[in-house]
């Protein structure tokens, strides 16, 4: 909870007490490992989850087995709202790393929201967030070069941690394989390789063991032509 607390506090003047009646509703506690299953295309979505730990990756599989992973969710995201409609997941959730979950009922999140305007306002604004990124997520992999995707998602990723509450400095440790990168920017796993390598050697990163140094966030804004806006990471008044 402490990290989507941090998260909407950053972009909504709410106060951390709108909170309790999201604390004091029925959440239930999840733990899944690495490479588990959250949510599969096709099912009935009935819950509302909250990342407390770990990074999950949204994708979706063509018929061929080739993937497109459309966002990455880090602690204090919240999905899937679509449970609101009563629907079933037209895409799947998958633990990147252990991921520890709060998650509720439709019925109760409903309740919820009810009960605050401020509440409904915060998780309005964390929806037109993700809304932002998937529209950005368009953007990368339509027109960003293979060097510009890597450098614009680096810095995507380090604002959102760090808007998490989550102290990352300039560092990012990423769970991330090539193959996985490849399948988040559009690329092969031999074009991320080389992109990786453009970038350090232009000394804007430095890379070791699965860790991302950005040596120059100027230099890789330029490079991505970053511009953060997107992320409506700017306070906002709350109703």
């Amino acid at each position: 909870m402490k990290a989507l607390v941090a998260r909407i506090a950053g972009y909504s003047d709410i106060d951390e007490r709108e909170f309790a009646p999201l604390k004091q509703a029925a959440i239930e506690r999840v733990r899944k490992e690495r490479g588990a299953s959250v949510v599969t295309a096709g099912e009935d979505v009935t819950h509302v989850f909250v990342i407390s730990k770990g990074w999950a990756l949204r994708y979706r599989t063509l018929a061929d087995g080739r993937r497109q992973i459309v966002n990455v969710m880090l602690p204090g995201d919240c999905f899937d709202l679509q449970a609101l409609i009563r629907t079933k997941a037209d895409h799947a959730v998958e633990a990147l790393t252990t991921l520890e979950l709060l998650r509720l009922k439709n019925e109760e999140f409903i309740d919820v929201v009810h009960s605050s305007a401020k509440l409904a306002m915060a998780f309005w604004w964390a929806g037109v967030q993700e809304e932002s990124i998937l529209r950005e997520q368009i953007v990368r992999l339509g027109r960003r070069s293979g060097r510009e995707r890597l450098a614009h998602i680096l810095l995507e990723l380090r604002r959102r941690l760090l808007h998490a509450g989550q102290e990352i400095g300039d560092t990012l440790t990423l769970p991330m394989s090539r193959d996985v990168l490849a399948d988040l920017l559009g690329l092969s796993s031999v074009h991320v390789s080389r992109s990786v390598a453009a970038l350090r050697d232009a000394g804007l990163i430095r890379t070791s063991n699965g860790a991302i140094q950005l040596l120059d966030i100027e230099g890789l804004s330029e490079v991505a032509q970053f511009d953060p806006a997107y992320l409506h990471i700017a306070r906002q008044p709350s109703a």
